[in-house]
């Protein structure tokens, strides 16, 4: 499924940033309504861009961390929650009640800048090191950055509608 995102380390790295550019291309659209939850139970785009924001943090850092080699991961979180046949993020990755742009933007672009760099390192990754995904089990740092854009893309989505 995920190599749908991208085969080659150039193709993972233009996929991710194609996916981050319009993800930010969505977020002006949203302003209107950005703390207003479009139904019940469901983000605010606000709590969205947090959420997004939030994974690509921890994916940058995890994919640093196996392209860098280091000795000992830290523990993953274990497996994740399906609850009424959806996946729940893990408890870690979930959205305060809503913060604006102006206050995440720069944490944005520092996330995006580390993925994409992270990217460009690609074709020296060591793809037998590993690291646990809650949902996907162990899976590469290619993976974990086409995990990265269809993230990115699955919640833009959520934003767009």
């Amino acid at each position: 499924m995920l190599t749908a995102f991208g085969e080659t380390p150039e193709q993972i790295s233009a996929e991710l940033h194609k996916a981050l550019e319009r993800f930010q291309v969505a977020l002006p659209e949203c302003q209107g309504h950005w703390m207003i939850s479009p139904a019940p139970g469901r983000w605010s785009p606000a709590q969205v861009t947090e959420h997004v924001l939030m994974v690509n943090e921890v994916v940058a850092e995890i994919v640093v961390q196996l392209l860098a080699q280091t000795p000992r991961l830290p523990p993953s979180s274990g497996p994740g929650q399906v609850i009424g046949g959806k996946r729940v993020s893990p408890e870690r990755l979930e959205p305060g009640q809503g913060t604006t742009w102006v206050e995440l933007a720069s944490r944005w672009q520092a996330a995006c800048e580390r993925l994409t760099t992270a990217a460009t390192r690609l074709e020296d990754a060591d793809l037998s090191r590993r690291y646990a995904h809650p949902f996907l089990g162990e899976i590469d740092a290619h993976d974990w950055l086409r995990m990265a854009t269809f993230h990115t893309r699955h919640h833009r989505r959520q934003l767009e509608e």
